[in-house]
């Protein structure tokens, strides 16, 4: 378990890391598969600690309609993209599907075409309950949202996935699942009022489903306080609770 000392300013920062390549036009060139690592850089470690990561996905449907690529093939591209794209996309009309649109932007218009998908985040135990999660959503946003029209996520909680214990890595093993909540139900609840609490939004017939809308005010996303002081404060109150 990490320990934090009142005297030390702890550093965290946002990576994000993504690739692209020549090669022959297919569904994996208007994909960004972006990898994001939170990491602690600061005078108690002598080289940047992984604390944390996230893999984002955004489909450039934008640019796959300039080219006339087909937008299925886009979304094909991988289970999970295809999985996410037969619950919001009208393939036969290369559009969101209709009701979802209108439940979403009413009459109004989407910044543009091109779609997020936030595939997931895992934080390390002794780094949560300080608000770092939240911080590293507002942070994705303000990076991102203006790169697409609609942000959408499938929550799941992690601990529930199928792990395999000689697949996993030194990262997967310090997130300790095993200690995490096992009750599907509770887990995703639990889940869903953290994602609530930072801007995401659920819409009926979607259950499953959470999305942010770039360009619309967003009141809760607004409110994540992104200063080192309001960091720095939940590490004091977790040391002297200790202490």
């Amino acid at each position: 378990m990490e320990e934090f000392e009142l005297d030390n300013c702890i550093d965290i920062q946002f990576k994000y890391e993504f690739e692209s390549c020549l090669g022959d036009t297919e569904g994996s060139h208007y994909i960004q598969d972006i990898k994001a690592s939170i990491v602690r850089c600061d005078e108690n470690v002598d080289e940047p600690l992984l604390i944390g990561q996230s893999k984002i996905k955004i489909l450039l449907l934008e640019q796959a309609m300039n080219d006339d690529y087909s937008i299925y093939d886009v979304f094909d591209t991988y289970d999970y993209t295809m999985r996410i794209g037969r619950m919001i996309y009208n393939f036969d009309h290369d559009c969101i599907a209709p009701d979802l649109y209108m439940k979403l932007f009413g009459k109004k218009d989407m910044l543009n075409s091109n779609i997020c998908i936030f595939e997931r985040l895992e934080i390390l135990p002794e780094y949560r309950g300080l608000g770092i999660g939240a911080k590293f959503i507002k942070d994705k946003y303000i990076n991102f949202s203006s790169s697409c029209g609609l942000i959408v996520m499938q929550p799941f909680p992690l601990q529930l996935e199928d792990q395999q214990p000689q697949l996993m890595k030194e990262f997967d093993r310090r997130m300790n699942y095993a200690l995490m909540e096992q009750d599907e139900r509770k887990a995703t609840k639990s889940l869903k009022d953290f994602y609530k609490s930072t801007g995401f939004v659920s819409v009926s017939g979607y259950k499953d489903l959470m999305f942010l809308r770039p360009g619309f005010r967003n009141r809760r996303l607004e409110a994540i306080d992104m200063s080192e002081e309001s960091f720095m404060i939940k590490i004091k109150n977790r040391v002297t609770k200790r202490i």
